[in-house]
């Protein structure tokens, strides 16, 4: 077969997937890429504290589809092949070959770097916000779970919700919940969580109490009192001894985020 043999094949091939995944049912067929009037009033609603918006955000996002994107390779469309609402949406965004069965994993391949060096899933609400972003992109609506287990596989258990507007990173607790099917319960009112890292805190020799708060820029604040009646080294033991406990990576699924706050006693 001759070099523009197989390229004439390996893009009948393409077609003929494309073909078969527009034609199969999906909860999405009727999509026009607007933002679903719930996340719309929870992203409107900036004035609550931010835990509070964070959760209720994650609450509207999680009910219903969100939009992920996939790279466009141009492919001539074919006479009378079937346009999408999303595809009219779009407009400029050439037709596209899907390069797995799971169009949802390939946003992967789309995945933003984080200034701490981490990888986030862009996820956006709405066609307008994923056009902010990059204009030469294709939006494919799926299952908030879908997404969630996209970035639990590919992307480091993150998502950056609307990066080019809202630029929102959410939880990785919260994303590991949506990809498990799962309730999530922040650390900032999870009691079963907040009891077992207190009576590991309490162990530690010069720690005399621990209280829990939402955090400011991170999900959650830990208040740790030491005695400082002691020596400067045992207070810094102490320090360092709680320290370690938070950085334990068993906690990575249930706090993502910790602002540890010692305080004298």
């Amino acid at each position: 077969m001759s070099h523009s043999e197989a390229q004439l094949a390996a893009a009948m091939a393409a077609r003929a997937k494309i073909d078969r995944l527009l034609s199969s049912p999906t909860p999405f067929a009727r999509d026009d890429g607007s933002v679903d009037p719930a996340v719309a009033r929870a992203l409107a609603d900036d004035e609550l504290p931010r835990h509070e918006y964070i959760e209720r955000l994650w609450a509207a996002l999680v009910a219903g589809r969100v939009l992920v994107p996939v790279a466009a390779h141009a492919l001539p469309r074919r006479a009378g092949a079937p346009v999408t609402v999303l595809d009219a949406q779009v407009g400029a965004v050439p037709e596209h070959e899907v390069h797995t069965a799971d169009a949802a994993q390939d946003a992967a391949a789309l995945a933003v770097d984080l200034s701490d060096g981490r990888l986030a899933l862009p996820v956006f609400t709405s066609i307008q916000a994923m056009r902010a972003w990059r204009d030469q992109v294709r939006p494919v609506p799926v299952t908030a779970r879908r997404a969630a287990q996209v970035a639990c596989e590919h992307a480091q258990q993150l998502w950056i919700l609307d990066p080019a507007t809202a630029d929102l990173l959410l939880p990785r607790p919260a994303v590991i919940a949506a990809a498990r099917g799962r309730e999530w319960i922040p650390s900032w009112r999870n009691e079963p969580v907040q009891a077992e890292l207190a009576a590991q805190l309490e162990a530690v020799e010069g720690v005399c109490g621990v209280a829990f708060a939402p955090g400011e820029g991170s999900e959650l604040r830990v208040f740790v009192r030491i005695d400082s009646s002691g020596a400067r080294t045992s207070v810094e033991r102490s320090l360092r001894a709680a320290q370690a406990i938070m950085a334990d990576p068993a906690w990575g699924e249930l706090i993502d985020t910790v602002e540890l706050c010692p305080l004298p006693a």
